[in-house]
């Protein structure tokens, strides 16, 4: 059975705050980290920025779908943003290695 996604504008929204309010928390959080010098606080930080990297891919499936119509980008996003983190997956458990 095949669902299409539905067009969100709340989820635009969301995406949009996400990429604006990320990157000052990454900032806030990796400054802090160092003048602390908390290694976790700064690998948290690092969480951060691969958040704002992942709601740029959504927002960009998002914007396609709900003006465009465009309802495979969805899954497309979602491909992108596996492979992504499997990959930052793989290089954690390398680092601990």
């Amino acid at each position: 059975m095949q669902e299409i996604p539905s067009p969100s504008l709340l989820g635009i929204i969301v995406a949009i705050a996400s990429i604006i309010v990320m990157p000052i928390l990454f900032y806030l959080k990796y400054q802090t980290g160092k003048a602390i010098g908390s290694r976790g606080l700064v690998a948290d930080s690092k969480e951060t920025l691969a958040c704002v990297f992942l709601s740029v891919a959504l927002l960009s499936g998002l914007v396609l779908n709900y003006f465009y119509g465009l309802w495979q980008a969805d899954p497309v996003v979602g491909l992108v943003i596996v492979f992504f983190l499997v990959k930052e997956g793989y290089g954690t458990l390398k680092e601990e290695e």
